[in-house]
């Protein structure tokens, strides 16, 4: 097996979120917007609750409730968020809920038969 190997910085710890999400997002073939990513990488980062929530709307990357409910709802569709099926809590999917470090690596297996 080859390795190839491609480096990135990112500036934050939600950087680096948005990039393993995107990289999850193309090889499971999800399509999300800029924005939907960011959310997800908020809720990665600062676990989702209602803080996250209000620091997702007063930083403006969502104008309103309305916008935030419609986005976890698109995240729901896809996947990307679980619901409790005792309490209405999301949740991040398995593949996604770990914890950030300084410095990560993605091992990528591209099999073609």
């Amino acid at each position: 097996m080859q390795l190839v190997k491609i480096r990135k910085n990112t500036n934050s710890k939600v950087e680096q979120a948005k990039v393993l999400i995107a990289i999850y997002c193309l090889l499971t073939n999800i399509k999300l917007s800029d924005t939907e990513l960011t959310v997800m990488a908020y809720f990665m980062v600062y676990k989702i609750n209602r803080k996250t929530k209000d620091l997702i709307l007063s930083s403006g990357i969502l104008k309103s409730e309305d916008s935030l409910k419609n986005t976890l709802s698109k995240l729901k569709k896809f996947g990307m968020l679980i619901r409790g099926v005792d309490s209405k809590e999301y949740s991040l999917r398995k593949d996604l809920n770990f914890t950030l470090e300084p410095v990560m690596g993605v091992l990528i297996k591209i099999d073609n038969n």
